[in-house]
C-alpha cells in the first residue's frame, strides 16, 4: 500500500481522501448494503449535482470516488459511459490509474485463490492449514453462503475478509487494502 506521507503534499491528500472513502464505503457490507451499488449510485448523484448546480467540485469529488471504487476490484465497464462522461468533463483522459490495484475478476480455483493470499506458515498455532482456508473460500463462494468470514494468519497476524451478500461477493486483504471480484 501506498504510504500517504511518502508522496508529494496534493498527491498525500488525494490519496488519503481515496483510502477514507474505500474505509466507509467497505463498512457498508456489515449492514447488508451493497459497497459497488452504494459507490455507483454516489459517483451518479455527484454527477447530477455537478450538472445542475454548474460547478465541478462535484465531479472532482466524483473522480476519487471512481479510483476507490475501482482500487476495490469493481469493474470499470460496469460503469464506463458515466465514468468516461466524468474523465472527458475534467479533461482527465491521462489520468492513470494505479494498476496494482485494479485486478480482473479472480477465477474460483485453487491456484487463483491461493494467489490472494500472502505467505501462510505452517504452524501448529494456526487454526487452519493454507490448503483448507483455501477449500473453505472456493466452498462459500461457489455455494454461495451468505455472511462475512474471516481468515487470520496467527503467525504473520494478516487478517482475510471474505464478504458474500445477495448481490456482491469480495475477497479483502486487510493487510494491503485491496479488494478481489470473484468470476463466478
Amino acid at each position: 500500500m501506498l504510504k500517504a506521507d511518502m508522496l508529494p503534499d496534493e498527491k498525500r491528500e488525494e490519496r488519503e481522501y481515496i483510502e477514507a472513502i474505500k474505509l466507509a464505503a467497505g463498512c457498508l457490507h456489515y449492514k447488508g448494503l451493497s459497497v459497488k451499488g452504494c459507490l455507483e449510485g454516489s459517483i451518479g448523484i455527484l454527477a447530477k449535482y455537478a450538472e445542475e448546480f454548474k460547478n465541478t467540485k462535484y465531479l472532482e469529488m466524483a473522480l476519487l470516488q471512481i479510483r476507490a471504487y475501482l482500487e476495490m476490484g469493481f469493474p470499470y465497464e460496469d460503469n464506463k459511459d458515466l465514468f468516461d462522461d466524468i474523465l472527458q468533463i475534467l479533461d482527465a483522459k491521462e489520468v492513470c490509474f494505479q494498476q496494482r490495484f485494479y485486478r480482473d475478476k479472480i477465477s474460483l480455483n485453487r491456484q487463483s485463490v491461493r494467489n490472494m493470499i500472502k505467505k501462510w506458515p505452517a504452524s501448529p498455532q494456526q487454526d487452519m492449514k493454507i490448503g483448507e482456508v483455501v477449500t473453505d473460500i472456493i466452498s462459500k463462494v461457489s455455494e454461495h453462503d451468505r455472511g462475512i468470514y474471516y481468515y487470520k494468519n496467527v503467525v504473520t497476524g494478516e487478517m482475510y475478509e471474505l464478504v458474500i451478500h445477495n448481490d456482491e461477493m469480495f475477497f479483502h486483504d486487510l493487510q494491503r487494502s485491496i479488494f478481489y471480484q470473484f468470476d463466478v
